[in-house]
């Protein structure tokens, strides 16, 4: 049933977090386990907290690069408890849930990031939304798993009694093919001296906020490549 949504933990420090995340999965339906990067796997000590999932374990993909992970998918959603500056789209749970469930068409990463620091900004920018679990004010941050375990049981819950607020999303280009689009135009804006040493940082977060917030469409990003292919062209005569 969840076979368009893609579990992803970056830098994993512990592999027992491993494992019992892939314990929280299986017992909600989820079998999509993808690692980034992580410490300490494959792990006798996440087989142990597995308890019965270690098939979850075994089907792992594992990735050095956080772009080439995220590429299977078509809609990035970042985890983070901490209020960041970039202005990327914010999901309450709820909004969160109705979005991934009545929209089973599209390939879902649903991204963690490491248990101490979190997804990291150049990381969140590659998300076309974040969300943060509601916590107490005196203290924000969940374990890695039990994070896991809320967002996994709340979807399956959900997905039981099928009433959604949230409208269906277009076909959506792959992660793949919108961050291509992008690189390419940011090393075009390099070339034409838009985008400099001085304002690099800036503008670069800004692009990506941009056609994050864009919800482009497989067809969409064809056409802006051809509109950036023909400006080289035209610029070149």
């Amino acid at each position: 049933m969840f076979s368009n949504i893609n579990i992803i933990l970056v830098n994993t420090s512990h592999s027992g977090n491993i494992g019992s995340s892939a314990r929280a999965m299986k017992t909600m339906g989820f079998e999509n386990l993808i690692l980034v990067n992580p410490n300490d796997f494959p792990s006798s000590h996440a087989n142990a907290l597995a308890v019965g999932c270690k098939d979850v374990l075994d089907k792992a993909k594992v990735f050095n690069e956080f772009n080439e992970a995220i590429s299977i998918g078509n809609i990035n959603i970042g985890l983070t408890a901490r209020s960041r500056r970039a202005s990327i789209p914010t999901l309450e749970i709820d909004d969160f849930i109705d979005m991934l469930l009545l929209n089973s068409e599209n390939k879902f990463n649903v991204i963690f990031g490491n248990e101490k620091s979190g997804l990291s900004n150049q990381e969140l920018l590659k998300c076309d939304y974040v969300m943060t679990l509601p916590t107490s004010s005196k203290y924000k941050s969940l374990n890695l798993a039990f994070a896991v375990q809320i967002v996994v049981y709340e979807l399956f819950k959900k997905s039981k009694y099928k009433l959604f607020k949230s409208k269906k999303l277009p076909n959506l280009a792959s992660s793949k093919e919108k961050n291509f689009f992008i690189e390419t135009l940011i090393s075009l804006l390099k070339t034409t001296k838009f985008i400099t040493e001085k304002n690099h940082q800036s503008l670069t977060k800004k692009i990506h906020i941009i056609f994050n917030k864009a919800n482009l469409e497989t067809d969409e990003v064809n056409t802006l490549h051809g509109i950036l292919s023909s400006l080289t062209k035209y610029s070149k005569k």
